[in-house]
């Protein structure tokens, strides 16, 4: 029987991917196949100082070469880990559309591609549907229901469904996890931001046109107007003004945004009816960079 690698894709892993991995690869070893999580990725700010103390297991590399592969938290075959061999994959978790009917058309069943605020959320299903009685370490469900407080901005974000709300509340139920865990995790990637905003940046941008740099904080107005220089001279890297900083405020229940290019600043008060202060935008409720991707795309068509 050959060995089933479950993993994401590069060039960083977030704390949704990491979580998914884990837990489905302990999902398949309880099923009686030899399953590994590997990520090549770098591990984001999303994954704090306090998770990795957890004991993770996985690798950074495949111990094998030859190896079927379960992918979870993307679908898109030009973002998988390099290593993995498109016709060798077996199962597909994703939670955004764009290639659900390419691999629908390949696997079928085996193609889980549903509009859900957390891949966290689909993983867990599995377990409550094919574990009985269910069964789940302490690790693998405190990493999912950290998945979903990320994904979802702790339930604030649009993309929110009410799947991910009963999946989290199950998971409440045997987690080991501190009643304030949202706004403890959140505060310390805020902190860990501050210590190094210039890798933070680096480590969640997506290189597109307009240049879109996510930073999700507790409290995102005390950390970007202290530091509009560190993102600014970061971003001068991609040589071009065309970029912007988009921050969900958890706390506040609002994005803010940086960008200096006035054409930017119409875009986005025409798109999500952002507000301009200057270089300093704000909106009325928590977006994602994928909900404002989303629209930028629709924009173009």
């Amino acid at each position: 029987m050959r060995k089933i690698i479950v993993t994401s894709g590069q060039p960083f892993t977030d704390i949704d991917a990491l979580a998914c991995a884990i837990a489905y690869a302990e999902l398949l070893k309880k099923e009686g196949k030899e399953a590994e999580a590997v990520l090549p990725g770098s591990l984001n700010k999303s994954i704090t100082k306090e998770i990795k103390k957890w004991e993770l297991n996985f690798s950074k590399k495949p111990k094998f070469n030859h190896a079927k592969y379960v992918l979870v938290d993307i679908s898109e075959p030009n973002y998988f880990a390099a290593f993995v061999k498109e016709n060798d994959v077996v199962e597909i978790f994703d939670h955004r559309y764009g290639f659900e009917k390419y691999w629908k058309e390949r696997l079928g069943k085996n193609s889980r591609i549903e509009m859900v605020g957390a891949c966290a959320t689909l993983i867990w299903e599995e377990f409550v549907a094919r574990v009985d009685p269910l069964k789940i370490s302490e690790l693998s469900v405190n990493l999912l229901s950290t998945a979903i407080i990320s994904n979802t901005l702790n339930f604030q974000a649009s993309v929110t469904t009410q799947r991910d709300k009963d999946s989290f509340k199950e998971m409440a139920k045997i987690t080991n996890l501190p009643r304030n865990w949202a706004e403890t995790y959140y505060s310390e990637q805020d902190k860990e931001v501050e210590g190094d905003i210039k890798s933070a940046i680096l480590n969640d941008t997506k290189n597109i046109e307009p240049i879109i740099v996510q930073l999700e904080l507790w409290d995102s107005k005390k950390i970007i107007f202290k530091h509009l220089k560190d993102i600014e001279e970061t971003l001068a890297v991609f040589g071009t003004n065309n970029w912007f900083l988009t921050s969900p405020s958890i706390i506040e229940g609002r994005n803010y945004l940086y960008t200096k290019n006035p054409k930017v600043k119409k875009l986005l008060e025409k798109i999500i009816n952002a507000k301009f202060d200057g270089d300093i935008g704000t909106t009325e409720k928590i977006w994602l960079r994928k909900e404002i991707l989303k629209k930028l795309l629709i924009g173009k068509l």
